[in-house]
């Protein structure tokens, strides 16, 4: 039976000296927490002790949270009955980081891992009635002696641009916590401490359930599955005769009942059932089909007594990494989901907060359906953060999101030549795999974030393979993390880092690459700044780049928390991204304005049109290689509000690059880039649907004032494909007064345009949008808009917040659209709604 103890919790903080519980139960100066989970800022700011650490520059203000102890307290009752059973086990699912628990005075254990569960049998700590658990918590490493933050120095890789900026932390290899923490290119120095999941009392008797793990073996019809049961019995020297029970669900309708009588044996027992759900639902990723979920109900009998296990929830899919040969010996590198090459849409996923314990199931949903709204089928998260909350993967489950997991090690070489490491390391790696394993939207195991890589750029490839004469981590990943996997869940891919493959770690030809240097945080900032380099990409799998842009109006108010909004002061700057500083500028002087002389407003509004344009035009030209498996941008989501990476931020509102991304990543489009020659235009048509599609499509110049040379012809696009459907000629028109484009006879296929110029460089004519009607449809708006000539970069005037199916699109003369507004009844006066673009000399509503 297991008991939650995740309120009533108090809190006060000693001296880090202060290590015996001695006084401290009784003490008087205990704050509520309320409900776990809880870093030790979220009741101080709630009292006003400290302020929001994401907000203005108040992160320096609460540093000195670090250089204490932290004592959390709760008193739990414990009954008679509850004494009679074998044991009573305290689990405490994630502390964060050095704790030492005590109960009723007596220590019961020390942990130094947030990533696997505290737990420890209390039985003989506990009397009948109200008991005291008190769980003391340090941040930093205090232990250390001097010769051990020596060598602690040498495993962190130093970036100038971080130290400066105050969020390294030399040390942060040796702890096992999330690494961001101590401060990113994208994320301050907010150093966590607190009990971060779920804490409960596990009382038991004579048998317990410890796992329960579903296996796709076959997908069809009849889909082949194993269950494979792990229990425990506490006779330590008896066996118990017991009846195990398996129910499978669907909809709340039992589909399977099986059963084994089984001679259960003192210590660790293993059952496995073979079977086969009959007319499976098949669990895909979104866009590929549906995501049904089925429910395993597990329990044991023995005379009189039942167990239970909790339900499981998981999905009937395979999943495999296909990397076989082409023709010419090279390799592919493609999620495979039910033997079907996914190719990989997203971004990577870092925690949502700084204070991770404050993320709410609420948030994880907003942020996993909002991701499914942009055509996501992938999020990557990321190995500096941590292993996330159990609604995480339950939100991806449902909305049939991919998750690529890297192992919680990034950016640094980790000492694994230290046997109490290897042991965390493996204790965190076991835990986490068992725990994980039944999601079926759980794709990828991946061992660390640009170790491999790293150890590369820093050593030489010639250095490396000679040996390292020091620990770099690579015991962790090229042999433990393999085994474990191997053991837990073969049924998962395992790779192991990101980037990987290669003679080179980060080979452009073979596994998964990080698309960095080459274009952003090139040194030739025209490289960072040009769309068409990411047309010269030729990689497997791009896990990893990224480009620059603010958030928006309302969230910049937020995070300068009442100060006034200025380019350039205190604020602005910590909230600037460490590394892109000069590229935003630098973007907006190519593609639109001279940034000097720009107005903030209009600042902002370039510099986030011009991510949106980075990250739209790269993603398609990522697309359109077509030996490319995957793309995933740096990154989704922010820890904090900042001009960042993200295209969702820290308050939830979408920035303009959202929306670029969700038709760059439109499950059925067409892609136009030249041909070597510049004289002919390739297309491209993409189909990620399982179904053949057959779609009209225009094609040719668009002038600005209305004149078309365009042709029709019809296309048909075979499920789950990309390829070139045909080529045309360049059109002998002036490109500066016109486009090149592509669009289906369907709105559900976005427009395709050509990129020959930068916009600045246009010569439109006149634009005149126009709304032409406004309609309810339940809760939502459906606005029509017309535009008579070109319009670039159409939008609303509405909030960041308010959710759209497009916006800062492209109107060729005469279109017209339909655009829902979603939820907006009620909410906005359709007065406020007005069309607008980046062009438009006129407006007429």
């Amino acid at each position: 039976m297991k008991q939650l103890i995740n309120d009533q919790w108090k809190l006060l903080h000693r001296e880090r000296e202060v290590t015996s519980p001695e006084g401290i139960a009784s003490a008087d100066d205990f704050i509520d927490v309320g409900t776990l989970p809880c870093d030790v800022r979220m009741p101080l700011i709630r009292d006003g002790i400290i302020k929001d650490p994401v907000v203005a520059d108040y992160c320096y203000e609460s540093e000195w949270i670090e250089e204490k102890s932290w004592w959390f307290k709760r008193e739990f009752t414990v009954s008679a009955q509850d004494l009679s059973g074998r044991g009573i086990r305290l689990v405490l699912e994630s502390l964060d980081l050095y704790a030492d628990v005590f109960i009723n005075g007596h220590h019961i254990g020390s942990h130094k891992s947030c990533h696997y569960p505290f737990t420890a049998e209390i039985r003989k700590y506990v009397n009948e009635g109200v008991n005291t658990l008190l769980v003391r918590l340090t941040t930093d490493p205090d232990q250390f002696t001097p010769e051990q933050e020596s060598y602690a120095k040498d495993y962190v890789w130093i970036d100038e641009g971080l130290a400066k900026a105050g969020r390294l932390e030399s040390r942060r290899a040796f702890l096992r916590k999330p690494q961001y923490v101590y401060g990113w290119d994208w994320a301050p120095r907010v150093v966590t401490v607190g009990i971060m999941k779920n804490a409960y009392l596990e009382i038991y008797d004579d048998l317990i359930i410890t796992d329960v793990h579903p296996v796709t073996l076959n997908t069809g019809k009849n889909a082949e599955m194993r269950f494979d049961i792990r229990f425990y019995s506490y006779r330590p020297i008896s066996t118990i005769e017991t009846q195990v029970f398996l129910d499978v669900y669907f909809e709340d309708e039992k589909i399977l009942s099986l059963q084994q009588d089984v001679l259960a044996v003192s210590g660790v027992n293993f059952v496995s059932f073979d079977a086969v759900i009959e007319n499976a639902r098949l669990w895909w990723p979104t866009g590929a089909g549906e995501q049904p979920l089925y429910t395993i109900s597990v329990t044991l009998k023995n005379g009189n007594h039942t167990y239970a296990a909790e339900t499981v929830r998981t999905g009937i899919r395979t999943v495999s990494l296909n990397q076989s040969k082409y023709e010419d010996g090279t390799r592919r590198f493609a999620v495979r989901v039910n033997d079907i090459d996914i190719y990989c849409k997203g971004a990577n996923w870092c925690p949502s907060d700084s204070i991770y314990a404050r993320i709410t199931p609420k948030k994880y949903e907003t942020l996993i359906s909002e991701a499914r709204e942009c055509n996501f089928n992938m999020l990557r998260v990321w190995g500096g953060s941590i292993y996330e909350r159990d609604e995480f993967y339950d939100y991806c489950n449902q909305y049939g999101i991919l998750v690529w997991q890297d192992f919680a090690f990034a950016c640094a070489p980790y000492p694994d030549d230290q046997e109490w490491f290897r042991i965390e390391t493996e204790k965190e790696m076991d835990y986490q795999t068992r725990r994980l394993r039944h999601h079926p939207c759980l794709a990828l195991w991946c061992g660390n974030n640009e170790n491999h890589w790293a150890l590369e750029l820093v050593h030489g490839i010639e250095n490396v393979d000679k040996g390292l004469d020091f620990a770099a981590g690579l015991i962790i990943y090229n042999e433990i993390a393999p085994l474990i996997t191997r053991n837990n869940c073969p049924e998962i891919p395992y790779w192991r880092s990101s980037p990987y493959g290669g003679e080179r770690p980060n080979d452009n030809e073979v596994g998964d690459r990080h698309h960095w240097n080459d274009c952003t945080m090139n040194e030739d900032i025209k490289k960072r700044i040009s769309p068409e380099e990411y047309d010269k990409v030729t990689s497997r799998f791009v896990s990893e780049y990224g480009y620059i842009g603010p958030c928006s109006d309302e969230s910049i108010q937020k995070y300068f928390g009442g100060n006034d909004v200025v380019q350039g002061n205190q604020i602005w700057n910590l909230h600037n991204n460490t590394f892109e500083k000069d590229t935003v500028p630098a973007g907006i002087r190519k593609h639109y304005a001279e940034p000097d002389k720009l107005e903030l407003a209009d600042y902002l509004r370039y510099a986030r049109l011009v991510q949106g344009l980075m990250y739209g035009y790269s993603l398609e030209s990522i697309r359109f290689y077509e030996r490319c498996g995957g793309s995933l941008f740096w990154m989704y989501n922010d820890a904090w509000g900042e001009v960042g990476w993200s295209v969702i931020d820290y308050y939830l509102d979408r920035k303009p690059s959202f929306y670029y991304i969700k038709r760059a990543y439109a499950p059925v489009k067409f892609i136009l880039r030249f041909a070597n020659d510049k004289k002919t235009v390739r297309v491209m048509g993409v189909n990620d649907t399982p179904g053949a599609l057959t779609l009209n499509i225009e094609y040719g110049y668009a002038g600005f004032n209305g004149e078309f040379d365009a042709l029709k012809k019809q296309i048909s696009l075979e499920p789950f494909s990309k390829t070139i459907v045909f080529e045309f000629d360049m059109p002998g028109h002036d490109l500066r007064r016109g486009v090149i484009f592509a669009r289906a006879d369907t709105d559900s296929v976005p427009l395709s345009l050509l990129r020959t110029g930068d916009f600045k460089d246009y010569k439109p004519g006149e634009s005149v949008l126009s709304i032409k009607k406004v309609e309810v449809k339940g809760r939502d708006y459906e606005v029509t808009i017309k535009s008579i000539g070109y319009s670039h970069a159409v939008s609303f005037g509405l909030e960041a917040a308010v959710r759209m199916s497009d916006c800062y699109f492209d109107m060729l003369p005469g279109d017209v659209r339909v655009i829902t507004i979603y939820d907006a009844l009620g909410k906005i006066d359709t007065d406020n709604i007005k069309v607008t673009c980046v062009n438009v000399h006129k407006i007429d509503k």
